[in-house]
């Protein structure tokens, strides 16, 4: 079987017609949409158009010019590879269906829907015309001599004519007829015998007949046994040995001609018929193709060879006859020898067989030096070149250098002019720039505050980087810095405040946003793009060689401000099989994401190893097989894919500006058809793109927590109604599994009251032990995380204390005995939320669970006591995002006047008057503190260079991870040394409370009942319940 690649979009849907230019280099298409399409190869993601009208029928190519026939009922030949008009040769009065050159390009042959066939001289476009023929011409063919010409036609028949007297020679009635070319069903497609022309070949039903030259008799056909379709479109090979047949049902078959066998075949996917074929002209087995969906193809590594055998076959003869000589003598004396010797020899053991070849007359195998053993191996994959994401190709003359949330940088790079457009999406960042691109900057980015351009080195100039800080507050708003001799800049990105080069010599450079050089660092191989969002840089290179087809890529992920650390260090990038990777970047929150070049679409999973998710297909989102999505952005809230559809190629134009779609997410689930799978996919796709509000948290960022709640109500939704689904169909287990992913008890008490409601008493009473298990784990979790606050807290307060003149109280107030607490600035920590009450079935001892109490019943609400949301949910609106604000240096809480200081500075004054003494607080060492306190020495060796409290969130962590045994060992110990403290606490309390008790009797004693003037004071601050 060949090699046949993917089909790609050549043009609309109708007949197309393909041919090769004479180096075989490229190749050339038309089609229903009129345009003629410029290949390098099958795999040119970027074909140059050139428009001949609203349709063109037909296409060949000789002597560096392009001839095609259009609806405008002409033949007109261009230039290559421009594309300029470059004469009409003839015309006719209906579109030509069929054009066919000689060796020399002299003499042009065509034939119409006017019934008429031409010959016309390209020099001088005079023309000779044939008529005969009653409808629509089908194909022609002209003799390698230049003595006939056959054609095909509608009317079915298969007429031979004599060039220099336009006259009949031979004429067979042996094709279907019909009034048009549209209705056959086949185009007929004549071919003659390459060298001298001895035969022509005409493709019927069921065979290609083979007709002698001069007397005009079948002399044979051609066959397969295992097809029994319509061959319609011949082709013969460059050497005249092979013979390629297209089908109306889509297959492809090639024959050696002098063995009349089939040595290859291929079958179209989707069985369209094959509309022309095209051997490559450079004596590659290649077969160029296009069906009549207008899609082009390509046919590689055809299995040919000059005996018209497959290369098993061939082998297999090779090998033959290695032992025939002397066989028979051999054999003989075998025979003999056996009878003879039967007793006295030795058995093998080691064969089944008696007879052995000697070693003396055995010959090794020929060196099998021929072209198909010189091609045997293992070919590598070419690896992947480096790239920008959001740019288009450097070879096109108008092309994108970035694409993002922020802005479009276009480059020109024509005869008239070489420059770049820099534009804004919100032109309150910065007006749009227009550069002239004197250096040849070829690689670009943008953000909010600067531009970068880069250029490769040449002859004269290093390569150089070059910075346009527009957010620069200083009169300077471009710097520039040259790279060392022979390292080649081959990416950039920009991130909050840096920027960072990636270049030939495997070094990664990272510049601040003013131009100082900062850090640099070496990976371990070829970078293939960088990528950057605040503080995280993303680096993709080769890793080495991979599996055949395949890319071997890694990846880098790691902060380079603040706590640096490396999230992602080398690990294997996740691609499609036999794909590249197309674009990878950040979306607007954070998240990495990647696409291949398959159209699948990965995110990367903090929470899950970390490891990457399919999270899009936009291949499924296409209306043709070479039809691609090039993103621009990704947001995650609202989940929303970002893309420009590009028909028939991988890159947009700049020309017009093409519009925008949005793609929905949608994770790669089972059985997506059925219910409960969809109900699956919304649960986890939710949490999945609500991931990064917990690194927004651990980097320190402030958010709105009302943001994360919205974004998690699709997810509580459908884990709800997932629930309700399961229960309805008897599935308890999976019910109660499905409680155990509900995250609040809340809607744990609802799942029980659904559960009885469907009288499933069993499932009910498990989830209520369900509920219960989670408020012990979450009440042990909470009591950790309040005594690591409290932790922090202090060590804060101990960092940041400072004397100040409200830190004193006045000389006139009255000294207490209690310690005096820690005073100064205070951090902007927001209050934890106050926890609603628990349910009451979470309550002491084993009530009953189904018992609703009245305070519930106030919050409910008096509709089905909530059970009412497994049945109906309305749809609820996406929330848009919030900008993030991060909290680089402490806050400090600000009074609100001075005039608030000198009121609370005499209220401070009677508070202290009135203040009775209290007893000294102590603070209890907290689970955590017990364990810091063990492990603070370790922790120090480990991370020597950590401050304070940089070591404190480290250990935090180290905390969390531990078990829930051993976090549980460390709670009971702070619990046994808070007893502790509480006893010897109420020995000093019980004094205490005598003391208290007389000096409150004496106070009693000496107290006067207050004047009116006190009272009406007094009275303003009396609570009032109104």
């Amino acid at each position: 079987m060949p090699t046949v690649k993917p089909m790609r979009y050549a043009h609309s849907d109708g007949h197309t017609d393909v041919c090769f230019e004479e180096s075989g280099k490229y190749i050339l298409t038309c089609g229903q949409d009129g345009d003629v399409r410029v290949w390098e190869g099958i795999d040119d993601d970027d074909a140059v158009s050139h428009k001949v009208g609203d349709k063109a029928f037909a296409i060949v190519f000789k002597n560096n010019r392009i001839i095609t026939a259009s609806d405008c009922n002409t033949v007109q030949a261009y230039t290559f590879p421009e594309g300029a008009p470059d004469g009409i040769l003839t015309r006719f009065t209906a579109p030509a269906n069929h054009l066919v050159v000689n060796k020399s390009g002299k003499k042009l042959v065509a034939g119409a829907s006017d019934f008429v066939i031409k010959i016309v001289d390209t020099d001088t476009s005079n023309s000779k015309t044939y008529s005969g023929h009653e409808a629509p011409i089908l194909s022609v063919a002209l003799d390698p001599k230049e003595e006939f010409l056959a054609s095909s036609s509608c009317d079915g028949t298969v007429k031979i004519w004599k060039i220099d007297d336009p006259k009949v020679v031979k004429s067979f009635n042996i094709i279907s007829k019909c009034s048009d070319v549209s209705l056959s069903k086949t185009l007929c497609r004549l071919c003659w015998e390459k060298q001298k022309g001895e035969f022509l070949y005409i493709p019927l039903e069921k065979e290609i007949q083979i007709i002698e030259r001069n007397t005009w008799n079948k002399v044979g056909s051609i066959t397969d046994e295992n097809f029994s379709g319509i061959y319609s479109v011949l082709s013969m090979s460059p050497d005249g040995q092979y013979l390629a047949a297209g089908c109306y049902d889509g297959n492809i078959l090639v024959f050696h001609i002098s063995s009349k066998t089939c040595v290859d075949r291929f079958k179209h996917d989707n069985g369209f018929t094959i509309t022309a074929l095209a051997w490559n002209p450079n004596g590659k087995p290649e077969i160029a193709f296009c069906d009549m969906e207008g899609q082009l193809g390509m046919l590689e590594d055809l299995t040919l060879d000059s005996t018209g055998k497959t290369k098993s076959e061939t082998r297999a003869k090779e090998t033959m006859g290695i032992f025939e000589d002397e066989d028979d003598d051999f054999l003989i004396q075998a025979t003999n020898e056996k009878l003879a010797d039967d007793n006295d020899q030795p058995m093998d053991e080691d064969n089944d067989s008696d007879v052995d070849t000697p070693i003396s007359k055995a010959r090794p195998l020929p060196d099998l030096d021929d072209e198909d053993s010189r091609k045997a191996g293992f070919k590598p994959t070419p690896m992947q070149g480096s790239f920008q994401s959001g740019s288009t190709p450097c070879h096109l003359s108008s092309r994108y250098m970035i694409w993002n949330f922020i802005g479009v940088i276009k480059q020109y790079n024509t005869d008239e002019e070489n420059s770049i457009d820099i534009e804004f999406h919100d032109t309150a960042i910065h007006h749009a720039m227009h550069v002239t691109n004197t250096s040849n900057y070829t690689i670009a980015d943008m953000s909010s505050e600067a531009v970068v351009l880069a250029s490769e080195s040449d002859v004269d100039n290093p390569s150089k980087l070059t910075c346009l800080h527009f957010g620069s507050w200083d009169s300077c708003k471009e710097w520039s810095i040259q790279m060392p001799d022979n390292e080649d800049i081959q990416a950039v990105t920009i991130g909050e405040d840096w920027i960072a080069v990636a270049t030939y010599s495997r070094n990664v450079r990272l510049f601040t946003i003013a131009g100082v050089q900062k850090e640099m660092f070496s990976i371990p191989g070829p970078v293939v793009c960088l990528a950057a969002h605040t503080n995280q840089l993303m680096v993709v290179y080769h890793k080495g060689l991979a599996i055949p087809g395949d890319q071997s890529l890694g990846t880098i992920l790691m902060t380079v401000e603040g706590k640096r650390r490396n999230i992602l260090n080398g690990e294997p990038l996740p691609l499609s099989p036999k794909s590249t990777l197309a674009w990878m970047g950040f979306s607007a929150e954070g998240t990495p994401f990647l696409m291949d070049s398959s159209g699948i679409v990965r995110m990367f999973n903090r929470n899950f190893g970390p490891n990457w998710i399919q999270v899009a297909n936009t291949k499924s989102h296409t209306k043709g097989k070479s039809d691609h999505y090039w993103i621009v952005g990704v947001n995650e809230n609202p989940q929303q894919l970002r893309c420009i559809p590009c028909k028939g190629s991988r890159y947009p134009p700049t020309l017009p500006r093409p519009a925008i779609s949005v793609l929905p997410f949608q994770l790669p689930l089972c059985e997506m058809h059925t219910e409960k799978s969809q109900y699956e996919e919304t649960f986890f796709r939710t949490h999945l793109f609500a991931n990064h509000f917990d690194h927004w948290a651990s980097q320190g960022f402030e958010f709105d927590g009302g943001l994360k709640h919205e974004a998690l109500k699709p997810s509580q939704e459908a884990l709800m109604k997932l629930f309700a689904l399961s229960a309805r169909s008897e599935r308890e287990f999976r019910a109660l599994e499905v409680c155990e992913m509900m995250p609040d008890e809340h809607t744990l008490q609802l799942a029980i009251k659904y559960a009885s409601r469907l009288k499933h008493i069993q499932l009910a009473e498990r989830i209520s032990e369900l509920a219960m298990r989670k408020s012990e784990e979450t009440a042990q979790e909470e009591e950790v995380e309040e005594e690591q606050e409290d932790f922090r807290t202090e060590l804060y307060n101990q960092h940041n204390h400072v004397e100040t003149e409200w830190s004193h109280t006045n000389g006139n107030t009255q000294e207490e005995e209690e310690e005096p607490s820690i005073s100064g600035a205070k951090l902007n920590i927001k209050e934890r939320e106050e926890k609603p009450a628990r349910p009451s079935f979470l309550s002491q001892g084993r009530s009953n669970p189904f018992k609703v109490s009245s305070s519930q019943q106030k919050s409910t609400g008096g509709s089905s006591r909530g059970t009412q949301v497994f049945d109906a949910m309305s749809k609820k609106k996406p929330v848009a995002p919030q900008v993030i604000i991060k909290n680089s240096k402490p806050v400090l809480k600000k009074n609100s006047s001075s005039q608030q200081k000198l009121l609370s500075a005499k209220k401070s004054e009677k508070e202290e008057i009135s203040k009775t003494p209290t007893v000294p607080s102590t603070k209890t060492a907290s689970a955590f503190d017990l364990w810091y306190e063990d492990n603070k020495t370790e922790l120090l060796d480990e991370f020597p260079d950590l401050s304070e409290e940089d070591l404190t969130q480290v250990a935090a962590e180290r905390f969390r991870e531990l078990s829930k045994d051993q976090r549980q060992e460390w709670l009971q110990k702070a619990k046994q040394l808070k007893s502790e403290n509480t006893e010897n606490t109420d020995n000093k309390k019980r004094k205490r409370d005598e003391d208290s008790d007389s000096a409150s009797k004496k106070k009693k004693e000496i107290s006067k009942p207050l004047s009116s003037n006190s009272n009406t004071k007094l009275a303003g601050f009396a609570f009032s319940k109104e």
